[in-house]
């Protein structure tokens, strides 16, 4: 690790304060169906982030949505914390508390098996990014005057399950701001992220027609023989269409086995590269019902769901902050950080969407996520700190390219 920049001398918290602090944060469950944790994960953020920063945070009702079956869907409030809005460079710091680990999942722990990685649930996605994003705010604060720079952080609780109720906020204040920093987990070799794939979750439900296995076994339409054809229909996608990933994830039908079933569904998740690619995978599932219903006479299928993130693609802003963020790192003497895509979509969609110049993954280096095996690289913790308050540092500045946003021109 390299030495502190003069500037926030004195400021610095130990790796050891670090990796204790995200210790607790860890093994606080917050797994988003899982109310009773998610409160108490918001409770924690809202007193550090209160406690350590400047400004004013307080809990934000976000909206119900509708799922798969129709019913509907709330989950916990989100942190919205506001310092100098009426600062004429404002930027968006974005994030999640809740994980993907269940209240009864096995994975509740942290573990450090002295290897320089701290195993536990959430570390990077995201409590890690969720510490870096607080501790680098702390320092760039506690380091000047910062009069020029307002910013919002905005921490959310249904991130794992589409953002389906915190969407509105989100896109909100991205259209307030003009440069976002997205604090999902970076790669393990500190790669942020370029492009991230679009989203979305879609229910397929057969109807037949019920029959007497043995009596009236002709007069039957079978609905679970009907959806497989369907799902194997759409799983063959996966290998002629590239860019496109249709996976079927849960699946349900059928009941007594003297009957025919007359009723089966099951739901899929839906990964699209880009947006060229929306059209193509609506005209796949219309081919594929069509075909289904056409080879059973009686069967009839319905499509529910939508796209719930679109994909998020690299702009000329975008690449000009990534160089810049490698500049920076490069000045501090640290690895620079590459550039990748990935599948998994995050929160950056939206911001993409609403055309916020931002940077995706500049969380903790860490892996294995959504796993029992989900780590942090724990010496990632100061650096991504440290980076991340000398870039806000540098963005104040103006220096280099960063003046090609205009706020910072007008600021300089």
């Amino acid at each position: 690790m390299v030495g502190k920049p003069e500037n926030f001398r004195g400021l610095w918290a130990t790796q050891e304060a670090l990796v204790a602090e995200l210790v607790e944060w860890a093994e606080i469950n917050s797994g988003s169906d899982h109310p009773a944790g998610v409160a108490a994960m918001a409770g924690v953020i809202s007193d550090s982030f209160g406690r350590s920063l400047p400004g004013r945070g307080r809990m934000c009702p976000v909206d119900g949505w509708r799922g798969l079956d129709g019913s509907e869907r709330r989950v916990g409030a989100a942190y919205h914390h506001v310092c100098r809005p009426e600062a004429p460079v404002r930027l968006f710091f974005s994030g999640h508390l809740d994980t993907v680990y269940g209240v009864n999942d096995s994975f509740q722990h942290c573990s450090d098996f002295g290897d320089g990685r701290l195993h536990g649930p959430g570390v990077a996605d995201m409590k890690g990014g969720l510490l870096i994003m607080k501790e680098a705010l702390r320092l760039f604060e506690s380091a000047g005057d910062r009069s020029r720079v307002g910013w919002e952080v905005l921490i959310t609780a249904d991130e794992e399950i589409g953002s389906g109720g915190s969407r509105r906020l989100i896109e909100e204040v991205a259209r307030r701001c003009h440069v976002g920093f997205v604090f999902e987990s970076a790669l393990p070799d500190g790669a942020l992220v370029r492009r991230r794939s679009g989203a979305g979750s879609f229910r397929a439900t057969v109807r037949g027609r019920a029959a007497h296995t043995g009596r009236d076994f002709a007069q039957g339409r079978n609905a679970i023989v009907a959806l497989a054809d369907f799902v194997g229909r759409l799983h063959a996608l996966n290998a002629s269409v590239a860019g496109l990933i249709v996976n079927a994830g849960a699946i349900r039908g059928g009941g007594a086995l003297n009957i025919v079933p007359h009723h089966a569904e099951a739901d899929f998740n839906v990964r699209l590269a880009s947006e060229d690619l929306v059209p193509v995978m609506e005209a796949a599932f219309t081919e594929a019902r069509t075909a289904v219903e056409a080879s059973m006479e009686g069967i009839r299928i319905e499509l529910t769901g939508a796209l719930t993130r679109p994909p998020k693609v690299e702009t000329p802003e975008i690449e000009a902050l990534h160089t810049a963020f490698g500049q920076c790192a490069r000045r501090l003497g640290l690895e620079v950080p590459g550039w990748r895509d990935t599948g998994g979509g995050s929160d950056g969609n939206f911001l993409a969407a609403c055309g916020l110049p931002h940077l995706d993954g500049v969380g903790a280096r860490g892996g294995a996520i959504h796993s029992p095996d989900e780590f942090i690289i724990k010496e990632s913790l100061s650096e991504r700190i440290l980076l991340m308050a000398a870039f806000l540092e540098e963005m104040e500045a103006g220096r280099d390219g960063l003046a090609f946003l205009s706020p910072f021109s007008a600021s300089v």
